[in-house]
Order: structure tokens, then C-alpha cells, then sequence
């Protein structure tokens, strides 16, 4: 499953918020520094869908901040 995700980083907490089927406003308490942000926001997703941590890949967006993320669902 390709989700859209916008990730606000520095937040006051970890939040996702989904905006519309298939849209997520991500937000991460770390900085977007040497990939700090991005591990937060493949834990956090992978919590949120049940997943492991291996089933979130990012696959556009890496140094972005807004990212398609595919969601492995066994």
C-alpha cells in the first residue's frame, strides 16, 4: 500500500494525523539531520499500520518533506 505523507519535524510530540485516505501529516520530535527525522517517522508508521519496522520503505522523498512511503502488509 503507497501512502502520501507531509512530515513536520521539530514538533512538540510524535503525532500522524491522517488527512485523507491515502494522506498523512506526520510529526516528529527529531531534527532532519543525518536521517534522524526519517527513522522517527518509519517507527512511528510502522506502530501506527502494525507493521514491522522493515515493511515501511520510503520510496520518493528521502531528503524531502514530503515523502510516498509503501506500507508492506503481510
Amino acid at each position: 500500500m503507497f501512502i502520501s505523507i507531509k512530515v513536520v519535524t521539530n514538533a512538540a510530540k510524535n503525532e500522524i494525523i491522517e488527512k485523507a485516505k491515502g494522506e498523512f501529516l506526520v510529526k516528529v520530535t527529531a531534527t532532519p539531520e543525518r536521517g534522524k527525522a526519517n527513522k522517527r517517522v518509519l517507527e512511528h508508521l510502522a506502530a501506527y499500520f502494525n507493521v514491522s519496522k522493515m515493511d515501511v520503505l520510503i520510496v520518493k522523498g528521502k531528503y524531502n518533506s514530503k515523502k510516498i512511503i509503501n506500507i508492506i502488509k503481510q
